[in-house]
């Protein structure tokens, strides 16, 4: 398997490889064992894919929303 089709598989299903189409599964794991490039973009995706789940979102204060309607009508 080449980089770049690595690469575009990747970023289409993710560092998972268990849930890459099963015919691209063999061949990523054989070039993951022969390329250090192929390896670091893995490991790059699985912090990223770690950075973003430990994410917590922030809730908008209460009210918010109608504030800013309120804003917006006062304004036109």
């Amino acid at each position: 398997m080449a980089i770049e089709k690595f690469d575009a598989l990747l970023d289409k299903h993710g560092s998972d490889l268990n849930v890459w189409p099963s015919a691209e599964q063999e061949p990523a794991r054989e070039l993951l064992k022969m390329c250090s490039a192929a390896k670091n973009r893995l490991e790059e995706e699985q912090a990223l894919k770690a950075l973003l789940s430990s994410h917590q979102p922030r809730l908008a204060p209460k009210g918010l929303a109608t504030k800013i309607l309120k804003k917006a009508r006062e304004i036109s």
